[in-house]
């Protein structure tokens, strides 16, 4: 699957339809930042199902979680808008979870991912583009909880 993002701190703050591409190992990421120019910089990054999206506050890093591969791919965003990955993060018990959602806390230092499959929410320290898992990760949620999606405050 290719998902398509424009930078929050950039306008129009408009949805493009996303494209599919089947097949474990084969997924990328599509960045699309609104210029005159209206360039693109499509960067494959070897996962499966990356779609969620989260920038960081400052601009200079997006996390897109992996539900195929239960991993959260991290990138550094250039002045541009072009991304060059920085590496892909493991979420304890990995395509199994089917990470689905991520947010960052209010001051930027925690990810918070969904993990469907296990009820429960992933949480890491972000330093710089740099994901840890916390030792007290995944959290549970209530008995019978089917989390989609995840809202920090």
């Amino acid at each position: 699957m290719v998902c398509a993002w424009w930078p929050s701190t950039q306008t129009p703050s408009v949805p493009v339809p996303p494209s599919s591409r089947a097949g474990a190992g084969r997924g990328s990421g599509s960045g699309r930042r609104l210029s005159p120019a209206r360039a693109a910089s499509p960067f494959a990054d070897l996962q499966t199902a990356p779609c969620w999206v989260e920038i960081s506050h400052d601009g200079r890093f997006l996390f897109t979680t992996n539900t195929g591969s239960g991993s959260i791919s991290r990138y550094l965003i250039a002045p541009g808008g072009a991304l060059t990955l920085l590496g892909t993060t493991p979420v304890r018990g990995g395509g199994t979870v089917a990470v689905t959602d991520e947010r960052l806390s209010p001051d930027g230092r925690y990810l918070f991912v969904v993990e469907s499959n296990t009820g429960t929410v992933g949480v890491f320290a972000v330093q710089r583009g740099d994901l840890t898992e916390l030792a007290s990760s995944p959290a549970p949620l209530p008995v019978g909880a089917a989390p989609a999606g995840i809202v920090v405050t």
